[in-house]
């Protein structure tokens, strides 16, 4: 195969990424004893780091 470039979906516009974020947010919140449902509540439209924060 030979190939001039490639695209990345990064940011959901293409292939929506939603459904396996909120499912590692969940995750993560269950282990740290967070209702899963406030984190999804702030999670969105930030940057993961800023979320940790």
């Amino acid at each position: 195969m030979e190939c001039k470039g490639f695209l990345f979906d990064l940011d959901g516009t293409l292939v929506d990424s939603l459904p396996v974020v909120e499912r590692a947010w969940t995750h993560w919140a269950e282990r740290h004893g967070i209702s899963p449902q406030q984190v999804l509540d702030f999670i969105h439209g930030k940057q993961a780091i800023t979320s940790l924060r």
